[in-house]
């Protein structure tokens, strides 16, 4: 009797210290996620302050040049305008139009991805910036190829024009993306998606149309450029971004 009592107790001690130890490391991975997410929405926070004062800094003083650069989207003749004033103005308001357009595609990346620690956030935002820097310099690096040096030039404005409007129209779906009080994730990603492949196919109408008929070039030529540098090295940035 006395052996199956102790048999007993110590059976009771031993599930209150595996109840424990389950409660203590269910506390634990608890406290680890909810560390991640809140260091998560921290540089969320960070990179879209920078955002809004890359926007204000365009409203304030170059709304002028970056309202041209916008309207081109629509009709051609605000682009060729906006290329004709080329200075110092439009070269600022490109350079912070890249920085709008690298930051909120990586944002949205970062929700996608739930991207937590330091080392993985800029190790994405690096794979972006480089897609684009890279980009540049294949478009460069083939006019001078083929001398066609202006015409890479343009090729750049006009390819670039869309992706940097996209990165200012879409700073205030990103922004409800990430701070909304209501779960509408999945239809404010399905609405960025809309607004990303509308505008996509405009600017793949827009270099095909200026292409044939504004350089002459022929339709092949244009197709191997649409499938070499805009749809292939989007499809390598989506697979590098979620199949890595």
């Amino acid at each position: 009797m006395i052996v199956n009592f102790l048999a007993k107790v110590c059976i009771l001690k031993l599930k209150k210290e595996f109840l424990k130890g389950i409660f203590a490391f269910g506390i634990t991975r608890i406290m680890i996620a909810l560390t991640k997410t809140i260091f998560n929405q921290d540089i969320i926070v960070v990179l879209l302050t920078i955002s809004f004062f890359l926007i204000a800094l365009l409203r304030a003083s170059y709304w002028k040049h970056a309202k041209l650069l916008f309207m081109g989207v629509f009709a051609q003749r605000y682009a060729n305008q906006y290329l004709r004033e080329e200075n110092a103005f439009t070269e600022r308001v490109n350079f912070i139009t890249f920085l709008l357009m690298v930051i909120n595609f990586s944002v949205i990346l970062l929700k996608l991805t739930a991207t937590t620690t330091l080392l993985e956030v800029i190790y994405l935002i690096g794979i972006v910036a480089l897609f684009f820097i890279l980009k540049i310099g294949l478009m460069y690096i083939f006019g001078k190829i083929f001398m066609l040096k202006d015409i890479a030039k343009l090729g750049v404005f006009f390819s670039f024009l869309f992706d940097r409007s996209l990165g200012f129209f879409l700073f205030p779906l990103v922004v409800v993306l990430c701070f909304f009080a209501f779960k509408i994730t999945s239809l404010l990603f399905v609405l960025i998606s809309v607004v990303c492949a509308i505008l996509f196919l405009l600017k793949l109408f827009w270099l095909w149309k200026i292409g044939t008929s504004g350089f002459g070039l022929s339709s092949f030529y244009i197709f191997l450029y649409l499938c070499t540098l805009e749809i292939l090295p989007l499809l390598a940035l989506v697979k590098r971004v979620f199949y890595q």
